[in-house]
């Protein structure tokens, strides 16, 4: 595992499901039956595959989702241009009048008080007290109600008076573009302070995983700002950082286009994070990218010397780039025959030590 959050051991996993850690899951399932009924342990009198952890999982999980085909044995199907095309239906259908075991109870999931959702290439369900049977309420765009639905299915399910179509954006080769789905509108991640000049940002959840997904939060970012700072001028920002999640070989990517709204938006920011990896890798990569000779050199002598020692060299890099120079490195420094380094130098040996780390990093 790289970077895990926490490791567990096996039976430390299922106390997990069972106490209910679990949030979502998505299952498979061979058969459903007219109440929401799911079966995976057995499909015939000789044929057990035993359910594994599914029950463990399903049973104290609040949000359920089974995903699975409508029909079976020879199912073939394509998707282009928003829709799904049935090129020939499957022999066996999944949506059947009485499950052969019951692995997972509807009418259980009801009194639990679970939302169940029964997902399949065509068609979306879902189990609810309103109802003693499973309810159709999405279907693909370019299948038939009839034909690919309802007659595919073993018995008549309850059909949603607001039925809908599934989201064309799944039919089609595009990326979906869903990160604004998944997390929200960043104007409700925002609270803005009106008397402070000052904007908090949660960012609990985000996950970026691509360059189009930073893409897409500078510019959601980029808007919001735009707004706010058009009277006052720039803003103070005060960012949650903790579960933010960061693709692996993105930082450099993110710290460009994040470094171009601070230069352009921020008057002062304070970034706050519960992860002390997460918290030092943002802080590294912004570090190098924000800082001013004439400043930097300021808060490195200590002594207020005019001249700087190695020590200070060192401790100064540590604070501020979380860097430990080596002796090599120490070198790029031209040193005077005190062993000391005026400004100019200074300014020279950080752009030197920054391009070698990049490089480094490059590779």
């Amino acid at each position: 595992a790289y970077n895990a959050v926490a490791l567990m051991e096996m039976n430390q996993m299922f106390d997990f499901y069972d106490g209910g850690g679990l949030d979502l899951c998505c299952l498979g399932a061979a058969e459903v039956g007219p109440n929401g009924d799911v079966n995976v342990s057995r499909m015939s009198k000789d044929r057990l595959t035993g359910p594994g952890g599914f029950i463990d999982i399903s049973q104290s999980t609040q949000n359920i989702c089974f995903m699975t085909p409508m029909t079976v044995k020879g199912l073939e199907v394509s998707a282009g241009d928003g829709k799904l095309n049935i090129e020939q239906e499957g022999k066996v259908k999944k949506f059947v009048n009485s499950v052969y075991e019951t692995t997972f109870s509807g009418d259980e999931a009801v009194r639990r008080g679970q939302k169940v959702f029964y997902v399949t290439e065509r068609a979306v369900f879902r189990r609810s007290s309103e109802s003693d049977v499973i309810e159709l309420i999405e279907i693909a765009p370019g299948v038939d109600l009839q034909k690919d639905v309802l007659d595919q299915m073993a018995f008549e399910p309850k059909v949603s008076p607001e039925l809908r179509l599934m989201d064309p954006r799944i039919f089609t080769d595009a990326k979906m573009g869903a990160a604004s789905d998944f997390f929200g509108s960043l104007d409700d991640r925002i609270t803005y302070d009106a008397d402070k000049h000052t904007i908090y940002f949660d960012l609990f959840g985000i996950m970026l995983n691509s360059q189009d997904d930073i893409d897409w939060f500078e510019k959601a970012l980029r808007e919001v700002l735009t707004g706010l700072c058009a009277e006052k001028g720039p803003i103070n920002m005060v960012a949650n950082y903790d579960g933010f999640d960061l693709g692996k070989g993105l930082e450099d990517y993110y710290s460009e286009k994040i470094g171009s709204i601070s230069d352009e938006f921020y008057k002062t920011i304070v970034r706050y994070t519960g992860s002390a990896f997460q918290r030092a890798k943002l802080k590294q990569q912004m570090s190098m990218q924000e800082w001013n000779p004439d400043d930097l050199f300021e808060e490195f002598d200590q002594d207020e010397s005019g001249k700087l020692s190695i020590e200070e060299l060192r401790d100064g890099f540590a604070s501020h780039f979380h860097m430990q120079l080596s002796p090599a490195q120490i070198h790029l420094f031209q040193l005077g025959d005190d062993q000391r380094v005026d400004r100019e130098a200074f300014e020279q040996g950080v752009k030197a030590v920054l391009a070698e780390k990049e490089a480094q990093d490059g590779k």
